[in-house]
């Protein structure tokens, strides 16, 4: 998926510095003189910053990270991505349509990591939050998707080298390792990126390197190479 062809547009570039000093009060960001939009304000709101910190606590509980952390936490917004158009009526005071991702660095006593929550608006109701994958990939819901019904039986092989039998295997996270980029050579063509996702499964991680490269037909593959 390339910058052009992804369907999760990066939205409020120019808030994003200052949303991250206001996030733990939920304070809207408005760092260069504007005004915030009401939308923006709500994106940034409390009650949006507080559904990224329990997702956040989620993760870290499923994880075993920071669980003896008595210290406070800090989110710092990392990308916010339109995945469907939103309507937000001047009446209502949730957004009666659309879904957006927030991507946002999760920080506890100094352990940082970079979590996911997309928010489905419901008319009538607060917006339903379903935590993500975990990590900064590149790649759209659809291709994680079937790049998963690859990678996770490649991970349990790996996994069954350390421990035998083993039939479980959880996407815990997802590294970036070379963003789209434009092409060098007849090997890596315009748009190639490479990632790392971590798998976890009995007792055991392993982490499998992934190169995704576009079709020029609006379309990706993906290629699993030797990993851990």
């Amino acid at each position: 998926m390339t910058p052009a062809s992804r369907s999760a547009t990066l939205l409020l570039t120019g808030w994003i510095a200052a949303a991250a000093a206001s996030a733990q009060t939920g304070a809207p960001p408005a760092g260069d003189g504007r005004q915030p939009s009401r939308l923006t304000a709500y994106l940034y709101g409390k009650e949006q910053i507080g559904a990224l910190y329990e997702a956040g606590r989620q993760w870290d509980k499923k994880l075993g990270l920071q669980q003896d952390c008595k210290g406070p936490y800090n989110i710092q917004p990392a990308g916010l991505f339109l995945l469907k158009a939103i309507d937000f009526p001047e009446n209502r005071p949730h957004p009666v349509a659309g879904i957006w991702q927030h991507r946002y660095v999760f920080e506890r006593c100094g352990r940082r990591m970079t979590y996911n929550v997309v928010f489905a608006a419901r008319p009538g109701d607060k917006p339903d939050a379903r935590p993500h994958v975990p990590g900064n990939t590149n790649a759209s819901a659809p291709l994680l998707a079937d790049t998963l019904n690859g990678a996770t039986p490649a991970a349990l092989l790996r996994l069954g080298k350390r421990a035998k039998e083993c039939k479980s295997a959880e996407l815990i996270d997802t590294r970036l390792v070379h963003p789209p980029r434009e092409a060098k050579d007849a090997d890596k063509p315009a748009g190639h990126w490479e990632e790392t996702w971590t798998f976890r499964g009995c007792g055991h991680d392993v982490e499998l390197p992934i190169v995704f490269t576009p079709d020029g037909k609006g379309g990706t593959h993906y290629l699993l190479k030797g990993g851990s």
